[in-house]
This record gives structure tokens, sequence and C-alpha cells, in this order.
């Protein structure tokens, strides 16, 4: 009768159900090596306390025990850890409508824009929806900042767009003075008579 073989030895550390093939110190290889290299079984902690910074510009700070923190993680950001030390747990006042929100649904915007200023004075309570309606006035900022086609006169720089604004003209009207070689204190005056294209109804009448 052929005897049964012994069943391999499990790693010693507790919860760990691997083989341990590292007889002589009843370990599996996982275990082994971590105690090769820190002295303990356990997982080093490799997150590193104090201020991060995020991709997008806002800060996060190392805070394993907050209510805020982000989901499987020990770090939540500092805008939001501010505010909330500030003013608990809520519910809050939108700052630009009054809805009321709460931190599930609740932004907190920072009223100069600049991302990593989380000075108290400097957060509010923002809806979704406003907080959404400031982000896309942001961008377009932005790209008329970016914007290669930037004039100035009068004292004053702003694209083509913002100068028809400005002046309640047509961005045709102000294109057809550029493109007539007016100067550019002339291009970006108020109108005196017809400063732009003819009009299609008026071409239709004459025709």
């Amino acid at each position: 009768m052929q005897a049964d073989k012994p069943q391999p030895a499990h790693c010693h550390v507790a919860g760990c159900i691997a083989v341990a093939n590292r007889k002589g110190a009843v370990l599996c290889e996982k275990h082994y090596t971590r105690h090769r290299r820190h002295g303990s079984t356990d997982k080093a902690v490799v997150v590193k306390p104090g201020l991060l910074s995020h991709s997008h510009g806002y800060t996060l700070t190392y805070a394993p025990e907050h209510p805020l923190r982000r989901d499987s993680s020990c770090r939540v950001y500092e805008h939001r850890r501010v505010y909330h030390a500030q003013h608990g747990d809520g519910p809050f006042n939108c700052h630009w409508c009054s809805t009321i929100v709460g931190w599930d649904d609740l932004h907190v915007d920072h009223l100069n824009d600049v991302k990593d200023d989380n000075a108290p004075s400097n957060l509010v309570a923002s809806c979704a929806t406003c907080n959404q309606k400031r982000g896309v006035g942001k961008m377009a900022l932005t790209h008329r900042l970016k914007s290669n086609r930037r004039y100035t006169a009068h004292g004053k720089t702003m694209c083509l767009i913002e100068w028809a604004r400005h002046l309640n003209l047509s961005r045709n009207a102000l294109e057809y003075r550029l493109g007539a070689g007016w100067k550019l204190d002339d291009v970006f005056s108020p109108r005196k008579g017809r400063s732009g294209p003819p009009s299609s109804a008026r071409s239709a009448s004459v025709v």
C-alpha cells in the first residue's frame, strides 16, 4: 500500500494560504521577500505624509482618518479639508445661487481661481451647476487669452469677439475695417457711418 504524500506546509503568516516554498523560514515567496527588504512580513507603507501636488493643480494632503478622504486612499483634497474644518458637516448654501448642498454633491470653489490658494476666506460652497458654469467661463477666457488674434487699441487688449461685444458691432464689421487697412485705433472705435460690408438686404434692393 502506497503511503500518502505529505501535504506542503503553508506560509505561517496569519491569513496567508500560500505554500511555504521558503521552508527554512516557513514563508511564501511574497512574505519572505518583504521580510528580507524591510524586516517585516507586513506590507510597507509607501505613502509619504504631507502635501502632494495634483496634476490638475489642486493640493492633496495626507489624512488617512479624515471622513472626506478619497476612496481607497489616505489623502483628501486640501481645499475640501480646510472648508470642512471651518464649516463642518453641512448642509450648506451654494455661494452663487443659494441651493442647498451637502458633502455628497458639494464643490468647493476658489474665489480667485488659484487652485492651491486654500485660505479659508478664498473658499466657498458651490453646487455642481454653478461650478460647471464657472468652469466654462474660465475655459473660454483661457482660449481667448491664448488666441493669436489679439489687438491693442485705446489702452485695451482684446480678441476680435471681445472688441465686437465691447463696441456693439459685428465681427464682420471689424474684419472689414481690418481688411481695408484701417489704423487699429480707428478699427476699434464706435461706428461712424457705414464701416462694414454692405448688408445682404441692401444688396438685394440695389439689384
